[in-house]
């Protein structure tokens, strides 16, 4: 573990008989966890490439909430490498109004306190950078520094091993879960509404609501069913980050806070499913990641790209790519807006993808999901979910 004594002087310190920390921040790099893009560029596109070449393929940078060995709450923080940046811990960085802040994800996303946002997340990582590599970050690679060893001030831990944490759920208190028929194509939906399971309307881009009390999180057990056999469902979600109505699509990405993976858990009966639809469970992870770091995968309809990829039991089973959505994710925001409010902490899903489901798959018939299998849900932008099968405790 890496300290820094409680009233240290560092490169950071910008006074004398300052605590070191206090003092940490020399540049900020505001609303981005990566360098401004050159202004004289043509426009957002013409540097991309080199910027996440020459500074975000060095250390990635993800929000995630986590639990501390001896916690009961979830906390917010920021992934960096192998390491967990404690927001509430480092907050004290900025500013000692950050510092009294809540800092968890949907106060994060709701903005409850003016000094607890995405933006000051920020800034509280290029604090912690400035404090454990110097004021500009940029003059040394980020793998110079220790993160896997983490850094402590007097006795507060402001960066932490992950392995040392347990990560839950990104938003493990989703305000809504609004779910799409948006990534299907059309053999996949024919086959889904003849074998009695919800389809969108393909006109439309309608939705249907699932449980969102109901939120599991990476490596968290989801308890098979008593009598109805249970199925996985590769999806793709957004989570809302301002709270707005009536959304035009062309301005619905800047509501967006950022996209995860989501496994849709469906029990496969129809008369259950009619009954109850989608209330098993829902997965979401590992990570939510800015809009920002994505924008170099979207196409000209402003669809993202994104490859994701469906294993069980580590045998790929199926792959489908979000540019190959029915309707973007801002057009989902629209249509979901419409003389009706949207708030921070809401999340929208595009719907299981064509293939992602035992369904698709194998048909009505199975087979279905067994004690002791793993699912994985995984994209290279967006990580690993990882789900155990029929393991932990029961969920109703």
């Amino acid at each position: 573990m890496f300290y820094l004594p409680l009233h240290a002087s560092g490169r950071g310190a910008g006074g004398e008989g300052k605590p070191a920390y206090r003092n940490a921040i020399n540049r900020i790099y505001a609303h981005r966890f990566c360098p401004p893009l050159n202004q004289k560029s043509a426009g957002p596109q013409a540097n991309r490439p080199n910027l996440l070449q020459n500074r975000c393929k060095e250390i990635t940078v993800r929000l995630v909430s986590f639990i501390l060995p001896a916690g009961a709450t979830a906390r917010a923080g920021v992934l960096l490498d192998d390491a967990i940046i404690d927001l509430a811990a480092a907050a004290a960085l900025i500013s000692e109004e950050a510092a009294a802040a809540q800092w968890d994800m949907l106060s994060l996303l709701r903005g409850d306190h003016p000094d607890a946002t995405i933006a000051a997340a920020a800034d509280i990582v290029q604090a912690v950078i400035n404090v454990m590599g110097g004021a500009d970050p940029s003059e040394a690679p980020l793998g110079e520094f220790n993160w896997h060893e983490g850094l402590t001030i007097g006795d507060t831990a402001l960066v932490i091993p992950a392995t040392q944490v347990r990560l839950v759920a990104p938003l493990p208190q989703a305000v809504s879960l609004r779910e799409f028929d948006a990534l299907a194509d059309e053999r996949t939906v024919m086959m889904r509404r003849a074998a009695g399971y919800w389809v969108g309307d393909r006109n439309w881009p309608a939705f249907r609501f699932a449980s969102h009390t109901a939120i599991l999180g990476p490596d968290e057990p989801i308890e098979l069913p008593m009598l109805e056999p249970l199925d996985c469902g590769m999806a793709l979600g957004c989570v809302i980050g301002r709270a707005g109505h009536d959304i035009a699509p062309e301005d619905a990405d800047a509501y967006i806070a950022g996209y995860l993976l989501v496994n849709a858990w469906t029990i496969r009966d129809p008369l259950a499913a009619s009954l109850r639809p989608r209330d098993r469970a829902t997965s979401l992870g590992p990570w939510l990641v800015t809009p920002d770091e994505l924008e170099y995968y979207r196409d000209d309809d402003r669809r993202l790209m994104l490859e994701l990829r469906l294993r069980l039991n580590g045998r790929e089973l199926a792959r489908a790519n979000t540019a190959l959505m029915r309707w973007s994710f801002a057009e989902l925001i629209a249509f979901a807006s419409r003389d009706t409010m949207l708030y921070p902490g809401e999340v929208l899903v595009s719907g299981v993808a064509t293939g992602g489901c035992l369904l698709d798959l194998h048909g009505d018939d199975g087979p279905w999901l067994r004690a002791g299998d793993e699912v994985v849900i995984e994209c290279a932008e967006l990580g690993q979910l990882r789900s155990p099968v029929g393991l932990g405790l029961e969920l109703e």
